[in-house]
């Protein structure tokens, strides 16, 4: 499953001269996995109440590749790159669309973990809704 939003650089997204701080595309990351859960019908609060697991994040790779400024218009991706029996793998591209620039690309490895706090395997909800062609 892939999905994409757009981003609309803002003011307090920026340092004096305008830049997008790098801490902001991790915010980027997150907001693009909240999409993706959410077009495949993996609402936070409604997984954790009806099946007790809740996806956390294990690790972030980052490699940025250019730099966004204020007002530009941008593209986050986010697709499944990989689920394994313990760990789901996302992939994530920003871009500029308007000059086809790649700004930052970067991989999440998420992590699960039960309602008594343990980690267990990749639920099958997870596994078949995140499975489906995209919306």
């Amino acid at each position: 499953m892939k999905i994409s939003l757009p981003i609309l650089v803002v003011a307090f997204e920026t340092d004096f001269g305008g830049v997008v701080s790098n801490t902001r595309y991790l915010e980027y990351i997150e907001r693009a996995r909240y999409a993706l859960w959410h077009a495949a019908g993996l609402q936070v609060e409604k997984t954790w109440k009806e099946f007790g697991v809740q996806g956390v994040v294990r690790r972030v790779e980052v490699d940025y590749l250019g730099f966004a400024k204020h007002e530009d218009e941008l593209e986050i991706s986010v697709e499944v790159a990989e689920i394994g029996r313990a760990t789901l793998v996302l992939a994530y591209q920003l871009s500029r669309p308007g000059d086809g620039a790649v700004l930052m690309r970067a991989r999440q490895t998420m992590a699960f973990l039960s309602s008594s706090w343990r980690p267990t395997r990749v639920p099958e909800v997870f596994r078949a809704s995140l499975s489906a062609q995209s919306p």
